[in-house]
């Protein structure tokens, strides 16, 4: 049997008393044993004493008859077993039994019909029997010895029937004090610590339950901490699921609450046969505004696009943020092409209108993905994969575009997964090289250096463009790798002409933002001095891209650079989204004029007005100008006139490898001035050689 901790305390509690109360009783029976006793033996000591001092005579006088009446009268006393007289020799002279004899002998405790002698010293071994001794004499001289036997007392029935019924009573209150103990104790103390403890083990589980207040005691006040942590804890749950189920900015579901809604819709769309789409919203440019205009404004933005979407969609719709500027619509029900349409134009117009900024006000465009349940993927990851894809094809049309999923996106998909396997592998394999497209100074024709251009030759595909695969090398991060090799083999390659005896001028190298955040300045560094190179033998050409990130390491890593003596150009000028700042703050030497500008030189109006502009602004802050995509004669004349510093484009020269570059170098050194002057017909030849692609 187990015991609880109540059934424990009562049990000893009664035990205890029951002990406590039956000692008690046991220690006043011995008490009035004792008293008895004592009052016994004060009798037998006056009878003792009386009968050693009259007896004295008798025994000088050896006086029989008179010794045995007194003894006889000491017998009759109360609790006497025997009186006996001896003489001085110890020999006895009269003996006397009394009642308590006559009981023993009855009894059998002692021989009927024995010697007087052997009685008295049956009698006096008796355990009951206390024996006593007065010296019989005048106080001169000792005669003889009385001595009597008492019966030791015992209680009298009515006093053995007092005491056991006093231990029954104190054994019966025992029990009951126990057991009330045990209820008190069970009701006041077991039963509020069993729910504390069954509470505690809720809690453990998650389950939260709050513990009614029994006593105004110290498991009160427990109660009521646990009860304060309990509701510490409901508060904290709560807050923590909505941290994990919803997003701090915009206050919707983010990427966790969206795909478990996603699949209890999936579920419920097969058991009833339904449709649903699903559309992914990202907004076009964010990055760009968030690091122009700052984080505050960013934040702004996609709180105010947020509550847009959700004006849109009805009550039963579902609106996610993904995570950055990318929004995830569910709309269940839905799979009709037109109404998707209609709601995409809906959304389209809601994140349109301009958004008022403490600056300025801003008109926002998304681009739209869409894959519908069941014909775009019945799982989770496949209707998100889709829609996805999907946004991803639209970002690729101009301004806000709504665009359905195709399965050929899959494959297009596939193939960039493809491409990212096999250009981790394309450095080991040896099939990236460089090519460099001559720089040429507009005002004599002379090769002034070449542009450092990164070709893949693809052992399936053959030559692939480098505007494909450098945004895959980006995203995936092996452009440090890559980045680092070209440096590396560009070094290699000037060190190299220049120690054949040609003039390479200098190379540019065109730089990636990633490589920013890997300390370049270093990298750099180390490429000079393994191969002894100037620091004008290398320029680096930036794309506000990288301008766009981290502008207090941008600054420390360009400062770093013109400390080294490197040349810092400025790519594809006026394409990006605020030029004219990055001008102002950062520091370059070389400016270069997008080829979208030289294009329509010198028919078209507006590229005429804005590359006079550009040169001009360039040259009042003391840099350098070069062309980008000089096609034909007319340009380079207009870009002459003009003023412009360098020129490059398929008028002078394709990409060339590293042979054929090394070939236009020997080439240049034999030609005289005259004819470096005149492009059209020297140029126009070596344009014959290598005609544009």
């Amino acid at each position: 049997m187990k015991w609880g901790l109540a059934g424990r305390l009562g049990l000893t509690l009664g035990l205890g008393l029951m002990l406590a109360l039956g000692g008690n009783a046991l220690l006043v029976w011995h008490q009035q044993e004792e008293a008895r006793e004592q009052q016994l033996l004060e009798r037998g000591r006056a009878v003792g004493e009386l009968v050693a001092s009259i007896s004295a005579g008798a025994l000088r006088a050896y006086d029989l008859p008179n010794l045995d009446a007194y003894l006889q009268r000491a017998a009759g006393q109360q609790g006497v077993v025997y009186a006996a007289i001896y003489d001085a020799q110890g020999r006895p002279l009269a003996q006397a039994f009394g009642a308590a004899y006559a009981q023993s002998e009855a009894q059998g405790s002692v021989a009927v019909g024995a010697a007087p002698a052997t009685l008295l010293s049956q009698l006096r071994e008796r355990v009951g029997v206390v024996p006593m001794s007065f010296p019989v004499g005048d106080g001169t001289s000792q005669v003889g010895t009385f001595n009597l036997g008492l019966e030791r007392p015992t209680g009298t029935a009515a006093d053995q029937r007092l005491f056991w019924t006093q231990l029954a009573i104190f054994m019966f209150s025992g029990l009951v004090i126990g057991g009330l103990c045990y209820r008190l104790y069970r009701q006041r103390f077991v039963q509020p610590v069993a729910s504390l403890i069954e509470a505690l083990r809720l809690t453990a589980r998650g389950e939260y339950r709050q513990l009614p207040r029994q006593a105004d005691n110290e498991l009160a006040g427990l109660q009521e901490a646990f009860n304060g942590m309990v509701q510490g804890l409901e508060e904290d749950r709560e807050k923590l699921h909505h941290q994990a189920n919803y997003d701090a900015l915009t206050g919707l579901p983010n990427r966790m609450l969206a795909i478990e809604r996603l699949g209890y819709e999936i579920s419920r769309s097969q058991r009833e046969e339904q449709r649903l789409a699903l559309l992914f919203v990202d907004l076009n440019d964010f990055k760009l505004i968030n690091e122009s205009l700052g984080h505050a404004a960013g934040d702004q933005m996609l709180e105010e696009v947020g509550a847009r979407l959700r004006s849109c969609l009805r009550d039963v719709d579902t609106i996610a943020r993904l995570g950055g500027d990318e929004f995830l619509l569910l709309l269940p029900g839905s799979g009709d092409r037109a109404e998707i349409e209609a709601v995409g134009q809906r959304l389209i117009q809601a994140v349109n209108v301009p958004l008022p900024l403490p600056s300025q006000e801003l008109i926002v465009h998304c681009s739209i993905g869409v894959a519908r349940y069941p014909e775009d993927g019945d799982s989770v990851d496949t209707l998100m994969a889709n829609a996805d894809n999907a946004m991803h094809q639209a970002k690729l049309e101009p301004q806000s575009t709504l665009c359905f999923f195709q399965p050929a996106m899959t494959a297009r998909v596939q193939q960039r997964v493809q491409m990212e396997q096999d250009l981790h592998r394309a450095l080991e394999r040896g099939e990236l090289e460089l090519h460099y497209q001559p720089l040429v100074d507009a005002g004599n024709g002379r090769p002034r250096g070449a542009e450092v251009l990164l070709r893949w030759q693809h052992p399936e595909r053959g030559m692939v463009s480098p505007a494909e695969f450098i945004p895959l090398a980006e995203t995936t991060g092996q452009i440090i790798a890559i980045g680092e090799w070209v440096l590396e083999q560009a070094g290699r390659q000037w060190a190299q002409w220049s120690a054949e005896g040609l003039t390479p001028g200098y190379l540019a190298v065109n730089i990636s933002r990633v490589q920013f955040q890997r300390n370049l300045a270093w990298t750099l560094g180390r490429v000079l001095a393994h191969y002894r190179l100037p620091p004008s033998a290398l320029e680096l050409e930036i794309t506000e891209g990288v301008l766009l990130e981290d502008h207090e390491l941008v600054r420390r890593e360009l400062n770093e650079l013109r400390a080294m003596g490197i040349r810092l150009a400025l790519d594809d000028f006026g394409t990006g989204f605020s030029s004219l700042n990055y001008l102002k703050r950062f520091h370059f030497d070389v400016l270069k004029i997008d080829r979208t500008f030289v294009a329509g030189l010198p028919r078209d109006a507006e590229d005429v007005s804005l590359v006079k502009a550009v040169i001009a602004m360039a040259h009042g802050m003391e840099l350098e100008v070069i062309a980008e995509g000089v096609e034909d004669q007319a340009q380079f004349e207009f870009l002459q006139q003009q003023g412009c510093d360098l020129c490059q484009g398929y008028y002078f020269s394709r990409p060339l490898n590293a042979a054929a570059y090394r070939d236009y170098l020997r080439q240049a050194h034999s030609r005289d001035s005259a004819s470096l002057m005149m492009p059209g017909a020297v140029v126009g030849a070596e344009r014959r050689r290598h005609p544009r692609p």
